[in-house]
Order: structure tokens, then C-alpha cells, then sequence
């Protein structure tokens, strides 16, 4: 199974950004629009895991999520690429804000349980779009982010965190394995 750990902003929040990205969709045909419905925050992408690990990693997220609180305040905001994708940021995730420390702290948890874990800097971000990646595509996906960049979306709060099985493919799936209620002091 291809596993990630992630977050999902309330569905107002998508809502939100969806009406602005919806506009700049409109004009930039040829990337592929991620749909709101898989919209996420991944805290940690575990990759192929066995799926008799699920009761193990689901039950050390618990013990995560008993320890860190419901992040209040976050936002949808500003605009940036990686290489084949653009997103939209999230904040606050600056490094030693709650989300920061949530997502070292599943981090740390899956390597314990076992899972090789990308040893790069968390960037907290929801994908919004994909393209083949080529010159011209990051162009006009560079593009695309400077017209996101000054999007400023409402405050929400996130209170679970979720074990999610990904199915690539033409039309992705993702199913929850597990979802953990933040409930740390």
C-alpha cells in the first residue's frame, strides 16, 4: 500500500481557495486541476508500506495526536511550485509553530515504527495542480503561482490527522485507514 499521513483543511476553507483557483484554472487548460475533495496537507509521504504495518502506524498516531492540540488559525495562503506542481501555502508552519512540531512529531513516529522517511524540510503546502514537467509548463506554472501568490484565505482549525491509502493513477483515490482527533494539551 502507498501510504501518506495527512491533514484536511474544513471544507469552507476549500471552498474558498477553490473559487480562486477555479478562476486561473480557466485560463491554463493543459495542467491537470487536483480536486478539492483531494485537497491535503501531508504531514509525512510513507510510500509502499506492508498492510499489515496499518495497525501499528495507525496506533502510534494516536499517541501522537495525544500529545499536540487542534492547530487553531491556520490559513490557505500565498502560491509557490516544486518541479511538475503548483500549490498553495499553509500558515502558520513556520518552523517551531504547532504544525511544525505535529509534523516532526509524525515523522519521527513512522521512522520509529520503521518507515523510511525523506530526510528533506517539511513544506507545508496543498497541491492544486500537476503537469509533465518541461520548460514551458514550469513557465506558466511559475505563472499560475504568481497569480495564487497574494491569496489569503480564512482561519480554519484542524483537529485530525489521517493515515491515507493513495492510489495513483489517471484518477487518484485516497482512503482514510485511519483518522486521530488531536487531543493534546
Amino acid at each position: 500500500m502507498r501510504l501518506f499521513v495527512g491533514m484536511n483543511p474544513p471544507a469552507e476553507a476549500c471552498a474558498h481557495a477553490a473559487g480562486v483557483v477555479a478562476r486561473i484554472a480557466a485560463t491554463t487548460l493543459d495542467m491537470r486541476w487536483v480536486p478539492t475533495q483531494r485537497w491535503h496537507v501531508t504531514l509525512a509521504f510513507l510510500g509502499e508500506v506492508d498492510p499489515d504495518r496499518v495497525p501499528r502506524l495507525s496506533a502510534s498516531l494516536a499517541e501522537v495526536a495525544a500529545q499536540h492540540p487542534p492547530l487553531q488559525g491556520m490559513r490557505l495562503a500565498g502560491a509557490g511550485t516544486f518541479r511538475g506542481s503548483a500549490w498553495l501555502g499553509v500558515h502558520p508552519t513556520a518552523r517551531h509553530s504547532p504544525a511544525d512540531r505535529l509534523a516532526r512529531a509524525v515523522q519521527r513516529t513512522m521512522r520509529s515504527a520503521g518507515v523510511t522517511i525523506e530526510r528533506r524540510p517539511w513544506r507545508a503546502h496543498l497541491t492544486v495542480a500537476r503537469w509533465r514537467s518541461s520548460a514551458e509548463l514550469d513557465r506558466r506554472g511559475r505563472s499560475l503561482a504568481a497569480a495564487l501568490d497574494d491569496y489569503v484565505g480564512p482561519a480554519f482549525d484542524i483537529d485530525a490527522i489521517r493515515l491515507v491509502n493513495s492510489v495513483t493513477g489517471p484518477t487518484p483515490t485516497y482512503t482514510d485507514l485511519a483518522t486521530v482527533v488531536l487531543t493534546g494539551a
